[in-house]
Protein backbone atom coordinates (compact mmCIF):
# COMPACT_ATOMS: atom_id res chain seq x y z
CA UNK A 1 0.00 0.00 0.00
CA UNK A 2 1.45 3.30 -1.35
CA UNK A 3 2.07 6.23 1.53
CA UNK A 4 0.13 8.65 0.97
CA UNK A 5 1.46 11.53 -0.56
CA UNK A 6 3.82 9.19 -2.61
CA UNK A 7 4.01 9.72 -6.16
CA UNK A 8 3.24 6.17 -7.82
CA UNK A 9 5.63 5.08 -10.86
CA UNK A 10 4.50 4.16 -13.73
CA UNK A 11 3.84 0.71 -14.76
CA UNK A 12 5.68 -1.28 -17.55
CA UNK A 13 2.04 -1.25 -19.43
CA UNK A 14 0.80 2.28 -19.17
CA UNK A 15 4.81 3.17 -20.54
CA UNK A 16 3.60 1.01 -23.62
CA UNK A 17 0.69 2.63 -23.97
CA UNK A 18 2.00 5.94 -24.02
CA UNK A 19 4.47 5.01 -26.61
CA UNK A 20 1.51 3.93 -28.95
CA UNK A 21 -0.26 7.06 -27.76
CA UNK A 22 2.45 8.51 -29.65
CA UNK A 23 3.09 6.78 -32.77
CA UNK A 24 6.14 4.47 -31.58
CA UNK A 25 6.02 0.77 -32.27
CA UNK A 26 5.72 -1.26 -29.10
CA UNK A 27 9.22 -3.90 -29.13
CA UNK A 28 8.45 -7.38 -27.74
CA UNK A 29 9.54 -8.74 -25.19
CA UNK A 30 11.11 -12.32 -24.99
CA UNK A 31 12.81 -14.10 -22.27
CA UNK A 32 13.90 -10.96 -20.48
CA UNK A 33 15.38 -8.82 -23.59
CA UNK A 34 13.78 -6.43 -25.80
CA UNK A 35 13.08 -8.26 -29.32
CA UNK A 36 12.30 -5.88 -32.59
CA UNK A 37 9.22 -7.52 -34.91
CA UNK A 38 11.86 -9.69 -36.63
CA UNK A 39 12.89 -11.52 -32.93
CA UNK A 40 16.00 -9.70 -32.78
CA UNK A 41 17.35 -8.56 -29.79
CA UNK A 42 17.29 -4.50 -29.56
CA UNK A 43 20.69 -4.31 -27.72
CA UNK A 44 22.49 -6.01 -30.39
CA UNK A 45 20.87 -3.64 -32.60
CA UNK A 46 22.55 -1.02 -30.50
CA UNK A 47 25.81 -2.72 -30.64
CA UNK A 48 26.02 -2.62 -34.20
CA UNK A 49 24.96 1.26 -34.97
CA UNK A 50 27.37 2.24 -32.07
CA UNK A 51 30.53 -0.37 -34.04
CA UNK A 52 29.70 1.04 -37.43
CA UNK A 53 29.74 4.97 -35.92
CA UNK A 54 32.80 4.68 -34.97
CA UNK A 55 34.35 3.47 -37.52
CA UNK A 56 33.07 6.20 -39.50
CA UNK A 57 34.44 8.91 -37.54
CA UNK A 58 37.85 7.77 -37.71
CA UNK A 59 39.10 9.05 -41.26
CA UNK A 60 42.57 8.54 -42.20
CA UNK A 61 44.28 11.99 -41.56
CA UNK A 62 46.15 13.32 -45.13
CA UNK A 63 49.52 12.52 -44.81
CA UNK A 64 51.96 14.87 -43.74
CA UNK A 65 53.55 16.55 -46.86
CA UNK A 66 57.52 17.69 -47.27
CA UNK A 67 57.27 20.84 -49.20
CA UNK A 68 59.50 20.55 -52.62
CA UNK A 69 61.87 23.61 -51.70
CA UNK A 70 62.66 21.78 -48.40
CA UNK A 71 63.19 18.54 -50.40
CA UNK A 72 65.52 20.40 -52.76
CA UNK A 73 67.32 22.13 -49.75
CA UNK A 74 68.04 18.87 -48.30
CA UNK A 75 69.54 17.79 -51.59
CA UNK A 76 71.41 20.24 -52.27
CA UNK A 77 73.25 20.25 -48.98
CA UNK A 78 74.10 16.26 -49.68
CA UNK A 79 75.41 16.91 -53.07
CA UNK A 80 77.61 19.76 -51.70
CA UNK A 81 78.96 17.32 -49.00
CA UNK A 82 79.08 14.38 -51.32
CA UNK A 83 81.00 16.30 -54.33
CA UNK A 84 83.08 18.84 -52.19
CA UNK A 85 81.09 22.10 -54.83
CA UNK A 86 78.85 24.60 -53.88
CA UNK A 87 75.05 24.09 -53.49
CA UNK A 88 73.67 23.81 -56.25
CA UNK A 89 70.28 24.85 -57.68
CA UNK A 90 68.00 22.10 -57.61
CA UNK A 91 64.68 21.76 -58.80
CA UNK A 92 62.11 18.72 -57.62
CA UNK A 93 58.40 19.11 -59.29
CA UNK A 94 55.98 18.92 -56.05
CA UNK A 95 55.87 18.59 -52.43
CA UNK A 96 56.38 14.90 -51.13
CA UNK A 97 54.98 12.36 -49.03
CA UNK A 98 56.66 12.69 -45.39
CA UNK A 99 55.96 9.06 -45.00
CA UNK A 100 59.02 6.39 -44.83
CA UNK A 101 59.74 4.96 -48.31
CA UNK A 102 58.17 7.79 -50.47
CA UNK A 103 59.97 8.03 -53.76
CA UNK A 104 60.45 11.04 -55.93
CA UNK A 105 62.61 12.35 -58.15
CA UNK A 106 64.46 15.68 -58.90
CA UNK A 107 66.68 17.89 -61.50
CA UNK A 108 70.18 19.56 -60.76
CA UNK A 109 73.28 20.76 -63.07
CA UNK A 110 76.87 19.89 -61.62
CA UNK A 111 79.50 22.29 -62.92
CA UNK A 112 77.08 22.55 -65.82
CA UNK A 113 76.24 19.42 -66.60
CA UNK A 114 72.57 18.08 -66.01
CA UNK A 115 71.64 15.53 -63.54
CA UNK A 116 68.93 13.40 -61.95
CA UNK A 117 68.80 12.58 -58.77
CA UNK A 118 66.20 10.10 -57.50
CA UNK A 119 65.49 10.09 -53.68
CA UNK A 120 63.55 8.56 -51.07
CA UNK A 121 62.48 9.36 -47.68
CA UNK A 122 64.13 7.45 -45.24
CA UNK A 123 63.77 8.81 -41.69
CA UNK A 124 60.10 9.69 -39.92
CA UNK A 125 61.56 13.27 -39.37
CA UNK A 126 61.37 14.27 -42.87
CA UNK A 127 65.27 13.27 -43.90
CA UNK A 128 66.08 12.08 -47.16
CA UNK A 129 68.79 9.97 -49.10
CA UNK A 130 69.39 10.38 -52.39
CA UNK A 131 71.06 8.86 -55.52
CA UNK A 132 72.19 10.09 -58.85
CA UNK A 133 70.29 8.22 -61.68
CA UNK A 134 73.85 8.95 -63.51
CA UNK A 135 77.47 8.44 -62.54
CA UNK A 136 78.90 11.50 -60.92
CA UNK A 137 82.80 11.63 -61.12
CA UNK A 138 85.31 13.45 -58.88
CA UNK A 139 87.92 13.48 -61.25
CA UNK A 140 90.91 14.21 -58.61
CA UNK A 141 89.38 11.18 -57.17
CA UNK A 142 88.75 9.31 -60.16
CA UNK A 143 93.00 9.98 -60.84
CA UNK A 144 93.73 8.90 -57.45
CA UNK A 145 92.08 5.41 -57.83
CA UNK A 146 93.32 4.80 -61.03
CA UNK A 147 96.80 5.59 -60.74
CA UNK A 148 96.44 3.03 -57.26
CA UNK A 149 95.08 0.64 -59.44
CA UNK A 150 98.02 1.30 -62.36
CA UNK A 151 100.33 0.98 -59.28
CA UNK A 152 99.01 -2.44 -57.81
CA UNK A 153 99.15 -4.33 -61.24
CA UNK A 154 102.69 -3.01 -63.01
CA UNK A 155 104.64 -2.46 -59.51
CA UNK A 156 105.65 0.67 -60.42
CA UNK A 157 105.05 3.93 -59.60
CA UNK A 158 102.13 5.91 -61.05
CA UNK A 159 101.09 8.88 -61.61
CA UNK A 160 97.78 9.98 -63.48
CA UNK A 161 96.06 13.12 -65.24
CA UNK A 162 92.87 12.68 -66.75
CA UNK A 163 91.00 15.54 -69.12
CA UNK A 164 87.35 16.63 -68.88
CA UNK A 165 85.70 18.86 -66.12
CA UNK A 166 86.84 18.61 -61.93
CA UNK A 167 83.38 16.73 -62.25
CA UNK A 168 82.20 14.59 -65.09
CA UNK A 169 78.18 13.27 -65.10
CA UNK A 170 78.57 10.01 -67.06
CA UNK A 171 76.17 7.16 -68.38
CA UNK A 172 77.36 3.62 -67.82
CA UNK A 173 79.34 3.07 -70.70
CA UNK A 174 81.05 6.32 -71.86
CA UNK A 175 84.66 6.54 -72.01
CA UNK A 176 87.24 9.73 -71.00
CA UNK A 177 90.96 9.60 -71.62
CA UNK A 178 93.90 9.56 -69.59
CA UNK A 179 97.82 9.99 -69.23
CA UNK A 180 99.66 7.97 -66.74
CA UNK A 181 103.68 8.13 -66.31
CA UNK A 182 104.39 4.62 -65.26
CA UNK A 183 107.93 4.24 -63.95
CA UNK A 184 108.86 7.25 -66.39
CA UNK A 185 107.43 6.11 -69.40
CA UNK A 186 103.95 7.88 -70.72
CA UNK A 187 101.06 5.64 -71.61
CA UNK A 188 97.54 6.29 -72.56
CA UNK A 189 94.35 4.94 -70.48
CA UNK A 190 91.07 4.74 -71.74
CA UNK A 191 88.89 4.60 -68.75
CA UNK A 192 85.30 3.24 -69.22
CA UNK A 193 82.41 4.56 -66.97
CA UNK A 194 80.88 0.87 -65.77
CA UNK A 195 78.46 1.50 -63.07
CA UNK A 196 75.85 4.57 -61.94
CA UNK A 197 77.30 4.28 -58.65
CA UNK A 198 80.84 5.45 -60.54
CA UNK A 199 82.63 2.34 -61.15
CA UNK A 200 85.85 2.60 -63.34
CA UNK A 201 87.86 0.23 -65.82
CA UNK A 202 90.93 1.67 -66.69
CA UNK A 203 92.71 0.19 -69.95
CA UNK A 204 96.03 1.08 -70.56
CA UNK A 205 96.88 0.93 -74.66
CA UNK A 206 99.59 -0.45 -76.21
CA UNK A 207 103.16 1.12 -75.70
CA UNK A 208 103.98 3.05 -78.78
CA UNK A 209 107.22 4.86 -78.73
CA UNK A 210 107.86 8.11 -79.53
Amino acid sequence: MARAGARSRPSVTSWLRGLSSLGIRQPYRGRGALLDRGGHALLAGVAVVTALGTLAGCSIKARDMLSAASVEAKIATQLADSYGVLPPRVHCPAAVPAQVGSKFSCTTELDGQPLTVSGEVSGARGSVSVRPATAVIVMAAAQAQIGRDLARTSGMTVKVSCSGPALLVARPGRTFDCRADIGGIQRQVVVIVTSTAGTLSPRVLPYRPA
